[in-house]
């Protein structure tokens, strides 16, 4: 009988944050993964190039973990690759999420992943041949780290560990890739040994995420030794049924993880954190959702000569533009 994947949480409290994370990772049993010779990658979700509550995950977290780690492991590293369709670069938003001055201050290393050396790397998922282009350095870690945010995605109806690995895919118009995603995702996890995940639930994003949404006070942090099943349990807590969830039962498929609750253990009561989100997509975004089915449909809407005119239809326009904080996304 194999042994239930640990999934813990807790109330986010800055003061105590320290201890707490500590405490749910002695909970995991992290010690027996992460040793003095391990190298680690730590990824956290960067979708805009400044800090929004719900949209972005909290410096706050992503400076305790690192610190946690590099107490321990040989080489600790975190990275984010630039927006889709050119819309901000990496090096501007890790500067304006801290992330140049945490490194410094815990000892790690930072990683831009969209100028970072880059390979092909390849194999059959759920049936289907499967092509990712992963940063090479990602390829040596022993053990990645992903720290999303408990958002809905108004695509892949959530956005937890699994899908905020997509920047480990770093190409511009990496949204042309969108065709079996589910498949591409499970392949990055495999490809950069995803272990533990850490969810910034402290706000969640209801309604249309992943950019922008009604913004919910969650005020809690969940920590799992399996991303498969740690999503499963946040999708739970959102209101979601996990198995409706295509990216997060093909992982499992893979042998990632199951999502099922009778393999999960929970470590702590997340019954105060409860939700109940709903995924509300707009016109753009249902004619995004036929996009991810068809890359010919997706290179004609995002990458062609009829790009502008479909976007002035539907009263948009091309990302070709630096995001900046106030703009509407």
């Amino acid at each position: 009988m194999h042994e239930k994947s640990l999934v813990t949480g807790f109330k986010y409290d800055q003061e105590s944050l320290n201890v707490d994370m500590k405490d749910a990772f002695e909970k995991l049993n992290w010690r027996q993964y992460i040793k003095s010779d391990t190298k680690v990658f730590v990824k956290p979700n960067f979708a805009v190039p400044f800090f929004k509550p719900g949209v972005t995950t909290n410096t706050n977290i992503i400076e305790i973990v690192l610190g946690i780690l590099k107490d321990r492991a040989s080489e600790v590293y975190v990275g984010e690759a630039d927006g889709g369709d050119e819309s901000f670069t990496a090096e501007n938003s890790l500067k304006n999420h801290r992330i140049p001055e945490i490194c410094k201050k815990t000892g790690t290393e930072m990683l831009n992943l969209s100028r970072s050396n880059r390979i092909k790397v390849t194999d059959k998922i759920n049936g289907k041949r499967t092509e990712v282009t992963i940063p090479r350095i990602l390829l040596r870690m022993d053990e990645s780290i992903s720290i999303p945010v408990l958002k809905v995605h108004v695509i892949t109806k959530v956005s937890l560990s699994l899908k905020n690995l997509w920047g480990c895919h770093p190409s511009n118009l990496r949204l042309l890739d969108h065709k079996h995603l589910s498949e591409r995702l499970a392949l990055i996890a495999k490809s950069i040994n995803l272990r533990f995940a850490v969810v910034d639930a402290i706000y969640g994003l209801n309604k249309q995420g992943p950019m922008h949404g009604d913004v919910v006070d969650v005020g809690a942090i969940l920590v799992g030794d399996n991303p498969v099943a740690t999503d499963s349990v946040a999708s739970q807590l959102m209101g979601f049924d996990p198995q409706s969830i295509h990216h997060i039962v093909v992982a499992s498929n893979t042998g990632l993880g199951s999502y099922k609750n009778q393999d999960i253990e929970i470590l702590a009561d997340l019954s105060s954190f409860q939700q109940h989100f709903s995924v509300t997509p707009s016109l753009m975004d249902w004619a995004s959702s036929l996009c991810f089915k068809s890359y010919l449909l997706n290179k004609l809407v995002s990458d062609s000569i009829l790009t502008k005119p479909l976007y002035h239809v539907l009263g948009k326009e091309p990302r070709k533009k630096i995001i900046q904080p106030g703009d509407e996304i």
